[in-house]
């Protein structure tokens, strides 16, 4: 009785920690957000086939390039990974301006006027 009790009770267990929801790391930079960016498709035709999406889970990360239609699957990814992700650093200058450079989606870093709204 008491083998078939502590079974139950360690099956509950791994029950409530396999779907408990997932926490990402302090400043996490998850494995299958890092492998969608860097399999993203990078072409584009205009400036406004691009867009820049966060490399990690907070903006500390950087960010990169790529093509709008990619960035939707990246933005899923990010979303689970990082929901309940922990960021130690409000701001840092990490942000780009994406745009199309001879076929490839590229980031061109912002100015630092365009953090302070001059």
């Amino acid at each position: 009785m008491k083998k078939t009790f502590l079974l139950l009770a360690c099956a509950a267990v791994l029950t409530a920690c396999a779907s408990a929801p997932k926490q990402a790391g302090i400043n996490a930079v998850p494995e299958k957000l890092t492998t969608a960016i860097t399999k993203a498709d990078r072409s584009c035709a205009t400036n406004a086939d691009c867009v820049a999406v966060q490399k990690g889970c907070c903006e500390c990360a950087g960010y990169a390039s790529v093509n709008v239609k990619s960035a939707e699957k990246i933005q899923k990814i990010w979303n689970n990974e990082c929901a309940n992700a922990a960021c130690t650093r409000e701001m840092c200058y990490t942000q780009i301006e994406a745009e199309c450079q001879q076929g490839v989606c590229v980031g061109r870093p912002k100015t630092m006027d365009s953090y302070f709204g001059r």
